[in-house]
């Protein structure tokens, strides 16, 4: 009886998690492109989008996928054990790895002169690390989303998890630079 209801809530934050997740992406492309401080400020005024999005798109993945799995599923599935995983890598990664970059972007075009991108904004824009991460979320999920609908056993998630490392870091690669 509550399995579509629960159901509704996890498809409803999987839309969130891509929206916040396509909402980065866009983000970290148009700061590297940006061309004044302006611009910056504009584009980092979308991120306050990711910070109400994101954990609650979070919170709903969580709460209805953990209940649909202890009232259905059950935990001897191999898509749902590695797709609450990576729910959690990514939760725990986000903040590690873009959160202080994000930060210091921000820290920076509040420092920054309005006009042109000063070298400490631009440095900041461009680190490298932020450029290469902000793909690999996004395909994170995208591989959650392909376990889930597949229902893949142990050998087809632990595929789709190969298949994301090794095209994640294709990505930062070629991204870094």
């Amino acid at each position: 009886m509550l399995y579509p209801y629960l159901l509704l809530f996890h498809i409803v934050g999987v839309c969130g998690l891509f929206i916040a997740l396509s909402l980065e992406v866009i983000i970290v492309s148009r700061l590297h492109a940006a061309k004044t401080t302006l611009h910056v400020h504009e584009w980092l005024t979308l991120s306050r989008v990711i910070d109400l999005v994101l954990p609650a798109s979070a919170f709903f993945i969580l709460v209805s996928g953990l209940a649909l799995a202890w009232t259905g599923w059950g935990w001897e599935h191999a898509w749902i054990v590695f797709s609450l995983g990576l729910l959690v890598l990514l939760g725990i990664l986000g903040p590690v790895i873009n959160g202080p970059r994000m930060k210091a972007i921000h820290v920076a075009a509040l420092a920054a002169p309005v006009g042109e991108i000063s070298p400490a904004l631009r440095k900041a824009i461009a680190h490298p690390v932020l450029r290469a991460y902000a793909p690999i979320p996004s395909l994170a999920a995208l591989g959650a989303v392909v376990m889930m609908v597949l229902k893949l056993d142990w050998l087809g998630s632990g595929i789709v998890i190969a298949l994301i490392l090794i095209v994640g870091l294709i990505l930062a690669f070629v991204r870094k630079g």
